[in-house]
């Protein structure tokens, strides 16, 4: 049975997945119960967009058919483990593995047909290439795949179908095809359950955040910190711009959330959720305020503001203030404010800021919620060696 072309039963997986009702989500069906036990998961649907690759005569996988369309995609992060009991006698479990080698978003899926390229679990619990044999399990039997496990082989994989030589692999560009397969006794009608399955080390990624950009490390950081939450269900809005309240937060949980002494700014009350960051930033000296007595809390961060906020807050700590990038050599360095030229060329030396293709810095500019990410992640790791 496990011979099957498995591409046509990606069009089944629509059917049935792990619904976002209960902490500890569970799908069943009359041959098997479906189990995911995790520290955080979400069920987003998401466009996914997959390449079938199949054999040619000489036994070279040649791209084929393609699938483009909205999956339930079961997310989780930390310790998790996928639980399978089987009601039936004669149910096989399978893993195929959609890699995005390329980092295009397009998703491989490579189908051996009578040779499949896919893993099977073994009625003693082992998670394994397919050696040729049908597995066939027993009513009663309760597998355990831990995360880990799927993570370990998945790895394996995706590292197997990169170009040889190439080192980097990372196991987020995995999308995980769990297949329950079952013919029932004495013939009927197959019947297969799917899951599609994401697994992240230590926090969900939102999906506009993609593999393999410029920023995805530093937002994975930034996520499992606290220094940022995500702007919708599933995302993270990496362009959109950061406010001074919003970084005041962040710093002020980063130097331990202690309760700020208050501090007279007219826009500032005793009911604003950044009261305690603005007094504490302005206590000890990491941000001042915009004039007027007035701290700006929704005003846009710019990257010179951001430089200067950062290049204080390292002052405080006590590191070396070394360093500092001429932006003579940027189009619009002269451009950048009297007060901020020190902090954004110190910035901009450390690679906390960096310029754009043009040879442009736009020191005015408002700052990204990615460019933030950035900033931070080489702040904390580089700098302040958190």
């Amino acid at each position: 049975m496990i011979k099957q072309n498995r591409w046509l039963c990606l069009f089944l997986a629509f059917l049935l997945f792990a619904g976002p009702a209960l902490p500890a989500q569970a799908a069943e069906a009359d041959f098997a119960s479906f189990l995911i036990d995790g520290d955080e998961m979400d069920f987003p649907q998401r466009p996914l967009h997959i390449q079938l690759y199949q054999r040619d005569q000489t036994g070279t996988f040649v791209p084929s058919d393609q699938v483009v369309g909205s999956f339930p995609l079961n997310r989780t992060a930390g310790n998790t483990t996928f639980y399978i009991q089987l009601h039936a006698d004669g149910v096989q479990v399978t893993v195929d593995y959609l890699t995005d080698a390329n980092s295009d978003g397009v998703y491989e899926l490579l189908d051996g047909q009578d040779d499949p390229i896919c893993d099977v679990v073994t009625a003693d619990g082992r998670l394994t290439a397919w050696d040729g044999v049908d597995h066939r399990l027993e009513e009663g039997q309760i597998f355990a795949l831990p995360a880990d496990l799927l993570a370990s082989r998945g790895q394996a994989v995706l590292q197997g179908r990169l170009a040889a030589g190439q080192e980097d692999v990372d196991p987020d560009h995995l999308i995980y095809l769990l297949s329950l397969s079952y013919v029932p006794a004495g013939g009927g009608e197959p019947q297969t359950l799917h899951y599609y399955l994401q697994l992240f080390q230590s926090v969900i990624i939102p999906s506009d955040v993609p593999v393999g950009s410029w920023y995805y490390e530093a937002v994975e950081y930034g996520l499992a910190q606290g220094f940022f939450s995500g702007t919708g269900e599933d995302s993270f809005s990496p362009q959109g711009t950061v406010t001074r309240a919003q970084l005041a937060q962040i710093l002020w949980r980063l130097g331990g959330s202690e309760e700020g002494r208050e501090v007279s700014f007219t826009d500032v009350s005793s009911g604003d959720w950044f009261l305690d960051a603005a007094c504490w930033c302005a206590q000890e000296g990491v941000m001042s305020g915009v004039g007027d007595q007035r701290f700006g809390p929704n005003q846009v961060l710019s990257r010179e503001q951001l430089a200067l906020i950062l290049y204080q807050y390292a002052r405080r700590t006590g590191l070396q203030m070394e360093g500092g990038q001429s932006l003579a050599l940027f189009t619009d360095g002269p451009s950048t404010s009297s007060w901020a030229r020190e902090a954004l060329g110190w910035a901009v030396d450390h690679h906390l800021l960096s310029g754009y293709e043009d040879g442009s810095l736009h020191p005015g500019q408002g700052v990204t919620r990615a460019e933030l990410a950035v900033a931070l992640y080489r702040f904390c790791q580089d700098l302040l060696e958190l």
